[in-house]
């Protein structure tokens, strides 16, 4: 049930790769040899994707600036000496992945008893057609998506969740899962260039969501109903957890490059100049003339964020309630400043219920019992994606 990986009796190394929007990160990382074990980053890297100021790129030439941060940080590991890793996992945010959710449903007037086979039916039945939904879709085949993970989230028997349901009997059949797909240019792309470095060595694909949605639900287990947001380079992903399941996951064109080309445009300045004043208003320590000028600028900016968020949210179905919890990923550099948002009563806050909502930003320290790490800047980011494929290596 899920993306399965065959459960190792050995501590051996592995390489992640965390592809998103904005850049590429990269770790070796130990696993141990049982499910009691805590994995470790033994190193990591991470290489900006080169940030294209005043042009819109296609999504090609977008791609190719993603491959070689790749290549850099692929090098960068290779080069710390610690040895080939046994396998590599490649977690990839938008715009390099799509997932769909899907509600698998079976019913008999006798009842059924739910085994391997029939469930392993179902699901491909539901793969299969998404897929041939997708053919329809592109005529270039290499612009044709893949599938690269199906992981299904909870199965109920007769109206009722159940953990443990093969060789159950029940008349009603529920079962959630998630679909994520990539287009096959990208997956070839991207093997093409970790085989210059580490050679032939298994590629696994998983998508970032998916693996946030697994490291929040086992660290915070209290919490059932949340929105996952996840804003980096140039997207901001949101997955919706209702009952703790994951219903959806949308996107909007809004991320990190897009607030930073917003101040460049508005202030007529170069990137630079953009940061520096950014980290100034940040921090707090920006002059009150500086301040004045550039704060309009910064509401503008914030007010753009939440319009695209609150579209995007639009295309829900009505039946999809808000929750009022949100884990938050991003940057260092716009970590505070988009929770500062998300905290405002006229932006997000308004469309959850009783227009109040809690922000937890999910850094590094925040994982520290599930995931040791040996480097000095601990990477939040491959430390999820670290519990995550760990989680799924041994299920």
């Amino acid at each position: 049930m899920g993306l399965l990986f065959s459960a190792q009796k050995r501590e051996h190394n592995i390489a992640i790769f965390d592809i998103g929007s904005g850049s590429v990160g990269g770790a070796i990382v130990s696993i141990p040899q049982n499910k009691d074990g805590v994995p470790t980053i033994l190193k990591s890297a991470r290489t900006d994707i080169k940030f294209q100021q005043n042009i819109n790129p296609s999504f090609d030439s977008f791609m190719n600036e993603m491959i070689v941060a790749l290549g850099k940080t692929a090098s960068l590991l290779y080069q710390t000496k610690i040895g080939a890793p046994d396998e590599i996992y490649c977690v990839v945010a938008s715009p390099w992945y799509l997932s769909e959710t899907r509600t698998i449903k079976m019913s008999r007037e006798k009842s059924f008893i739910l085994t391997k086979r029939l469930a392993t039916d179902l699901i491909q039945k539901e793969v299969s057609s998404l897929t041939e939904l997708y053919k329809n879709k592109y005529d270039n085949s290499e612009n044709l998506p893949e599938v690269i993970e199906q992981h299904t989230m909870a199965v109920s028997l007769n109206g009722y969740n159940v953990n443990d349901p093969l060789g159950r009997r029940c008349k009603l059949l529920e079962m959630n899962m998630v679909i994520s797909l990539v287009p096959q240019l990208c997956t070839k792309k991207i093997k093409e260039e970790l085989f210059k470095t580490f050679h032939h060595t298994n590629i696994n694909f998983s998508s970032f969501t998916l693996d946030t949605y697994l490291a929040v639900r086992d660290k915070y287990i209290t919490q059932d109903s949340y929105l996952l947001l996840d804003i980096s380079g140039e997207i901001t992903d949101v997955g919706i957890v209702t009952k703790g399941i994951l219903k959806s996951v949308i996107s909007f064109p809004f991320g990190r490059k897009t607030l930073y080309q917003q101040i460049c445009s508005k202030l007529k300045i170069e990137l630079r100049d953009a940061l520096e004043i950014f980290k100034l208003y940040n921090d707090g320590t920006i002059s009150s003339e500086l301040r004045k000028k550039v704060e309009p600028i910064f509401k503008s900016i914030e007010s753009s964020w939440d319009q695209a968020f609150k579209q995007c949210i639009k295309t829900l179905p009505r039946t999809l309630v808000l929750p009022n919890v949100i884990f938050l990923t991003a940057d260092n550099d716009i970590n505070n400043w988009f929770t500062n948002v998300l905290r405002k009563e006229e932006y997000v806050q308004s469309v959850v219920p009783d227009n109040k909502c809690v922000v937890i930003t999910l850094k590094a320290p925040d994982f520290f019992n599930a995931c040791q790490v040996k480097d000095e800047k601990p990477d939040p980011f491959l430390m999820i994606e670290t519990i995550a494929i760990m989680r799924k290596i041994f299920k």
